[in-house]
């Protein structure tokens, strides 16, 4: 499960991470960096233009097929992850297997830890903080007005062993410039070289530590977010409340 990230990247950041020039960004201006965002949130993405060239553009996340209704409410949350394992036999993900991959570039991503009657959030990124890139499909789709809007969805797979006391879930997350090569690629990928792709990352560089659960709420914003949390700090957080101070508030997140 991945239903909460980071992406504070800076213009030069994102462009060196495509490797494109800033003239190759779509609708730049629709960017607004975030420490702490969620489904219908605007990110950074990679994909292959009809010359299967490189470009970036700015996506919404959570997946809008593009057969939905021009009536229909906007859903983001519906489709903001896609199980891997059933992404190749489910058809509103099937049918961007071929063309409309993309990768999702990000700082790191969020995941909650179920201890006693509370959840404490962890932050979970790249040593050196270098860029995060997780593989999605896209479609585009159309309103009653005739303008488009191009969403995404984050392929999940089961997490690595490192991950498994946090969450039974984790993104896909590309390894290496070969990976995100084959994962851009046009074309079908074959059964093996799917799953290859799409297996649990279980690098040493792979980091966490826990942050503040004000960020648990979405419109709690700014570094603060994805800072550590002082050991001192977590020791409170967990610690019994007296029974004159009314029960612990159970934290609630968008998932």
């Amino acid at each position: 499960m991945c239903g909460r990230a980071r992406c504070s990247l800076g213009r030069e950041q994102v462009l060196a991470a495509a490797g494109v020039g800033e003239d190759r960004w779509r609708d730049y201006e629709k960017f607004l960096p975030k420490y702490n965002l969620g489904p219908g949130s605007r990110t950074p993405i990679v994909r292959r233009d009809k010359k299967g060239d490189a470009e970036l553009q700015t996506m919404t996340w959570g997946l809008v097929p593009s057969w939905t209704k021009k009536e229909d409410k906007l859903d983001f949350f519906r489709m903001f992850n896609a199980r891997s394992e059933t992404v190749p036999e489910k058809t509103v993900f099937s049918r961007l297997l071929g063309s409309k991959r993309c990768v999702v570039l990000l700082n790191g991503f969020f995941e909650w830890a179920q201890e006693h009657k509370t959840k404490q959030p962890y932050y979970i990124h790249f040593d050196g903080d270098r860029v995060m890139r997780m593989a999605g499909l896209y479609d585009s789709w159309q309103d009653a007005e005739g303008n488009w809007l191009t969403t995404y969805t984050i392929l999940t797979t089961d997490s690595s062993k490192r991950l498994q006391w946090l969450h039974d879930r984790m993104p896909v997350i590309l390894p290496d410039a070969q990976a995100e090569e084959a994962w851009l690629q046009d074309g079908v990928l074959d059964s093996k070289e799917y799953a290859a792709l799409c297996a649990p990352y279980d690098g040493d560089d792979l980091q966490w530590y826990p942050v503040t659960t004000a960020m648990s709420k979405p419109d709690f914003q700014g570094p603060e977010c994805c800072k550590p949390l002082k050991r001192q700090s977590i020791a409170n957080f967990f610690k019994p409340k007296k029974a004159a101070q009314g029960v612990i508030h159970q934290l609630v997140h968008d998932y």
